[in-house]
């Protein structure tokens, strides 16, 4: 699927467009096609660091039992996790104790 392209001009300062221009060459692409690239990385780490910081606020709003509940939850996916096989590498297995 090939998304729609809007021309819009922006002014830059010197030193950035430089940094375009240098980044487009060792890509060997465009100005927009890094530009582009570089609006989409900062607008997904923005979307990363909303989601990073609702989860951070969902865990502090837990109280008592939901966070006695939540911690076991975890305790046994965790536990679980460490038994699964990851592209055929046999899951270590940890003695008991060694916590």
């Amino acid at each position: 699927m090939t998304t729609a392209k809007l021309k819009v001009s922006v002014t830059l300062s010197a030193d950035l467009v430089a940094l375009v221009d240098r980044d487009a060459e060792r890509r060997r692409d465009t100005r927009s096609g890094v530009v582009e690239k570089w609006l989409r990385r900062a607008a997904n780490a923005n979307v990363e660091q909303e989601i990073a910081d609702a989860t951070a606020a969902y865990y502090r709003s837990l109280r008592g039992e939901e966070r006695s509940d939540d911690e076991a939850l975890s305790r046994g996916l965790s536990a679980a996790a460490r038994r699964v096989s990851y592209d055929g590498v046999p899951a270590t297995r940890r003695r008991r104790g060694l916590r």
